[in-house]
């Protein structure tokens, strides 16, 4: 969950995007930055979010209790019911904006779920802002390594953000990923990052 409808800094890697390729958002919030990359008039974009509280339980980003407090301000409850609620209403607000388009697929389902069910030919491009806490950014990272067209897009968020609600595991995973597999990264605005699968 964002703390804002609008991710300022991700005009920074919208470049990268190119007409006519095959791309994914693993995390979509509002969708806002999903209309960014619809207008660089992909062959079709996939937008993966559960819009639910359930991913957050248990995991090493917050304590439950924190997690609801943070972010009540922004849901309008610190209750769980009030929380899924909110989430709905998020979800069906992207669904009636996108369900237009043919080449635009909402899934509500984890990232786990949609790399699972993934049967395409290849991703050009993933953009990664889903569930910032490590152990999850790290599958994500492995699991769109997996399904990545030679060439392509690693893209993401939070990466070396520092300061109160920074994300370390982010960048932790990041590095990891990145020490594992012996790819470099680029960085852009203040927290995005690319990393480009070898040929």
């Amino acid at each position: 969950m964002m703390g804002g409808k609008i991710n300022k800094d991700s005009k920074h890697i919208l470049n990268l995007v190119k007409p006519d390729t095959v791309g994914a958002e693993i995390g979509v919030w509002w969708g806002n930055t999903s209309y960014h990359f619809f207008m660089k008039k992909p062959k079709h974009l996939y937008l993966v979010d559960p819009w639910s509280v359930e991913p957050y339980k248990g995991t090493t980003e917050f304590e439950w209790d924190e997690y609801l407090t943070r972010y009540a301000k922004v849901t309008g409850s610190n209750t769980e019911a009030g929380f899924q609620k909110y989430y709905d209403k998020v979800y069906e607000d992207v669904h009636r904006r996108f369900d237009p388009y043919e080449n635009v697929t909402v899934l509500r389902m984890t990232s786990d779920e949609f790399f699972e069910g993934y049967d395409g030919d290849g991703l050009d491009w993933i953009y990664v802002d889903g569930s910032h806490a490590y152990e999850q950014v790290l599958v994500d990272l492995e699991n769109a390594l997996k399904i990545m067209k030679p060439g392509g897009l690693i893209l993401g968020d939070d990466y070396k953000w520092g300061g109160r609600w920074g994300k370390p595991g982010v960048t932790k995973a990041v590095d990891e990923f990145l020490e594992k597999h012996k790819l470099k990264i680029k960085r852009h605005g203040d927290v995005q990052f690319e990393i480009r699968v070898p040929v």
